[in-house]
This record gives C-alpha cells, sequence and structure tokens, in this order.
C-alpha cells in the first residue's frame, strides 16, 4: 500500500507495475502538501484514515 499525493498518482502507479505489483492500493491525497499547516495536514489524515485503513487489510 502507498500514500501519494494527486501529483505522484501517475509516478506511483508506474512504479507499482514496473515492480510487479500493478494491483497495489495507493491512497491518493489532494496536492499540494507543502502548504497546509499541522492542522490541515491531521486533519487531512482523519479524513482519510478509513481508506488508509481499508487499503491496509489484505
Amino acid at each position: 500500500m502507498s500514500i501519494v499525493s494527486s501529483t505522484f498518482t501517475t509516478a506511483a502507479q508506474a512504479r507499482a507495475a514496473a515492480l510487479g505489483m500493478p494491483d497495489v492500493k495507493i491512497v491518493i491525497l489532494p496536492s499540494p502538501l507543502t502548504p497546509k499547516s499541522e492542522q490541515e495536514i491531521k486533519q487531512l489524515a482523519k479524513s482519510h484514515a478509513p481508506e488508509i485503513a481499508d487499503a491496509l487489510i489484505i
């Protein structure tokens, strides 16, 4: 499972395919992350927690 910002979606999918894992679960967060405050990042993590937890289940 990978977590990437939307800027890196294509790169993450290509890398997974190149490593022989084309079906790997990828959680995509909205870009950009850099200008966000710590509080905004925490809220983003909380809002995506269910998706991340689902991606961890085999």
